[in-house]
């Protein structure tokens, strides 16, 4: 039986999160909220039904794992850490399962395609995956961060973006991959016209 209100801590948590997104201090701007954090809630919940994973883990690590990066940027290059820790906080204070906050801790540490790190649970995959799906899924989000927020030129942001889709193509599960693959064939499409102008 739980001794814990799920319904209550998501929505404390997605406000919470949501809250950080709008803030003038997100570096990434309000789009990550739209544009990336609800589409890795949705892939991750898709991919846990599908394949019997605890949503409640699920759902609360794709909320925050990238928490701690939209609250300070300067913990980004280890907001996985960070994130993890903060997720720790916020889910004991709110009397969520420890043993689901540990699991929940897992994934955000895992989560991050450009640091790999062993997935040493069903969720942990699965959030990985999503986190990955949402940079295909979201192609003109992924624009949106490649010109405006790291602010490359065309060619050298197109090469840096065909990157980003490859390298979230490789982490993405074959579940996952059944369920975007037409939008990852077509942003590689639009991604190598401007590549093949060599401008």
């Amino acid at each position: 039986m739980k001794n814990y209100n799920y319904k209550k801590i998501r929505q404390k948590v997605k406000k919470l999160v949501k809250d950080a997104c709008y803030s003038a201090h997100n570096h990434f701007s309000y789009t990550d909220w739209p544009y990336h954090i609800l589409p890795v809630v949705d892939h991750s919940l898709y991919l846990g039904r599908k394949l019997k994973a605890d949503l409640e883990v699920l759902e609360l690590a794709a909320y925050l794992h990238d928490y701690a990066g939209i609250l300070d940027y300067r913990l980004y290059k280890k907001h996985h850490l960070h994130g993890a820790r903060l997720a720790g906080k916020i889910l004991a204070e709110l009397g969520f399962s420890k043993e689901k906050i540990k699991k929940v801790q897992e994934c955000i540490i895992s989560h991050r395609g450009s640091i790999r790190l062993e997935h040493k649970s069903k969720e942990a995959r699965i959030l990985a995956s999503a986190d990955a799906m949402s940079h295909i899924t979201e192609f003109f989000d992924m624009c949106y961060l490649t010109f405006n927020i790291h602010k490359y030129e065309t060619l050298e942001g197109a090469k840096w973006l065909k990157a980003k889709l490859e390298r979230s193509w490789r982490k993405t599960m074959p579940a996952g991959k059944k369920l975007i693959e037409a939008d990852y064939e077509q942003g590689l499409k639009i991604i190598n016209k401007a590549i093949l102008r060599k401008l």
